[in-house]
């Protein structure tokens, strides 16, 4: 299981979800696993910029990471023999920090891959309308 948090961004349309910052619920990623399976489920816990820690070592997600699951439609799934294989070729640069897995505390992925994966519009599900202050906001939002 996962803690997931949204960070917002804010436009004249209103606030949208950008960034979903996922960390494992037992402080570890199972590298050994083929493919860890995130539940989507709202509302989402709000995470601003200035919440994340400094010092903590996350790793982007990419696009091509992601995968659907066929029997959880509300499930995306991060492919882990790709994640490492990325991993690897960013250890091979010449300026990387040298770091270990189990180093790595969190992943941040973008909202607008994981609706592409999942084929659906998180945007406009768990997007703030512009017209309602924060103290308006209620359930039926998200």
């Amino acid at each position: 299981m996962f803690n997931l948090s949204v960070i917002y961004d804010y436009n004249y349309d209103g606030v949208y979800p950008t960034w979903m910052v996922i960390k494992p619920e037992s402080g570890y990623i199972n590298w050994s696993a083929e493919t860890l399976y995130v539940h989507i489920e709202a509302p989402f816990q709000r995470l601003s910029r200035d919440e994340i820690n400094d010092y903590a070592l996350g790793l982007s997600i990419v696009q091509t990471d992601l995968v659907m699951s066929v029997k959880h439609p509300d499930h995306f799934g991060i492919y882990m023999p790709r994640v490492k294989k990325r991993l690897n070729q960013i250890r091979g640069e010449q300026y990387t920090p040298s770091f270990r897995l189990a180093d790595i505390e969190h992943f941040i992925v973008q909202m607008s891959d994981i609706e592409i994966v999942m084929n659906m519009s998180i945007s406009t599900r768990f997007a703030l309308n512009k017209f309602k202050s924060r103290s308006q906001v209620d359930e039926t939002d998200f």
